[in-house]
């Protein structure tokens, strides 16, 4: 095994998110190119008059200390583009080579560098590959919004298309891990359009029959403002004419909002402690930065108190939209994951018999905890798929 990183599901350890605050330029889809084009050694001029590829764009990388190659942390975030208003990190590479493109979506508490190892090595394997900071997470802005599952799978399909270039003729696979393969799981269901094939990571979600929609347990947030009761009972911080609030609202707010504080505090100095509850090998510190640099920001504590909320708001079900997906599905599944337990994929494969099941021995996030293994099976899955 090798390194790792976490936090995708409803637990509190999502709260580490970072500002936007770097102010790079956006690199626009393909802009990497024009360096491919001259190459300046002789062994690169070489391989050009033989027809070779151009020289594959990747973005900073490093070595882990097992040897194996992953992004290097970049504090100041990667690339970034403009969703309704908000300046949304995302990080690619391979954007010029000849394969399919992948999407990958994190995990709550979690952000694009969570897929320092997939980025590189689906590029390598001749993939164009995108990775998202949904917005709330990583280095997007942390703001208040009425975040929910429809919410970030909505910011998902337009990222594919209009960051990744997908269309009907240049369908993109899209993987998710924890909460990030639900939004994925929702793009995938409603923009078939644009998708190729789907991989859910160690899903988040009640795929049980009958489930209601939301969380599988409310958060302590939900319950201190009393919001448990449906998604209409919980207010869209963005509204320019809200309803007043009653006396009993307000008391509730207030409580909730400190009841977000206090696991958000909670939450960071215990970053390292969750990550090793739900990582299979040990968890490295590169990884811990990446998640605190993200608490770091001013707007984090009040984007926590509205991501605590966003199960509540959901108003569809994981098995409505996954019974509503008829494409390629994957499940990558960490089986040592204390939180989406194997029992979670035996059930999806019920209601999709036909779905590849590649069990890991890794835990919560897979694809960072047993990263070669992972990005291998994900690889050889993708380039299987028809176009």
């Amino acid at each position: 095994g090798t390194n790792r990183t976490a936090m995708a599901t409803a637990s509190p350890a999502s709260v580490l998110l970072r500002p936007s605050g770097a102010h790079r330029h956006s690199k626009p889809r393909g802009a990497s190119a024009s360096k491919t084009r001259a190459p300046r050694s002789a062994p690169l001029a070489r391989a050009a008059v033989e027809g070779a590829r151009p020289s594959l764009s990747l973005p900073p990388l490093e070595r882990d200390d097992n040897g194996v190659e992953r992004l290097a942390l970049q504090t100041e975030g990667w690339s970034f583009w403009e969703w309704r208003g908000h300046r949304c990190n995302y990080i690619s590479a391979g954007e010029t080579n000849d394969g399919p493109i992948v999407v990958l979506v994190h995990g709550f508490g979690a952000h694009s560098y969570h897929w320092r190892y997939t980025v590189p090595a689906l590029a390598r394997r001749g993939f164009r590959v995108y990775a998202l900071c949904m917005l709330g997470y990583g280095w997007s802005p942390k703001v208040e919004e009425p975040y929910s599952m429809e919410f970030w799978g909505q910011q998902v399909i337009d990222f594919t298309r209009d960051v990744a270039g997908a269309s009907p003729s240049d369908k993109a696979v899209v993987a998710g891990n924890s909460i990030g393969a639900l939004a994925a799981l929702y793009a995938a269901s409603a923009a078939p359009e644009q998708c190729r094939g789907l991989c859910l990571v160690n899903s988040a979600g009640n795929f049980e029959e009958g489930a209601k929609p939301g969380p599988e347990k409310p958060t302590l947030a939900q319950k201190a403002v009393g919001q448990t009761k449906g998604p209409d009972g919980i207010r869209d911080p963005t509204d320019p004419n809200p309803r007043p609030y009653t006396a009993l609202e307000r008391a509730q707010e207030a409580i909730g909002r400190i009841v977000a504080t206090g696991i958000f505090y909670f939450t960071k100095v215990r970053i390292k402690t969750i990550l090793e509850q739900v990582y299979e090998y040990p968890v490295d510190d590169e990884l811990v930065r990446s998640i605190a640099l993200a608490a770091e920001d001013p707007g984090a504590i009040g984007t926590f108190y509205q991501l605590s909320l966003a199960g509540g708001r959901t108003r569809v079900t994981a098995g409505e939209l996954l019974e509503n997906f008829n494409g390629p599905l994957m499940l990558l599944w960490g089986e040592k994951d204390p939180w989406m337990t194997p029992s979670k994929a035996s059930r999806i494969l019920e209601i999709k018999p036909d779905a590849y099941y590649a069990p890991v021995v890794a835990g919560h996030c897979p694809h960072d905890d047993a990263p070669v293994e992972c990005s291998a099976k994900l690889a050889d899955w993708a380039e299987a798929l028809p176009a």
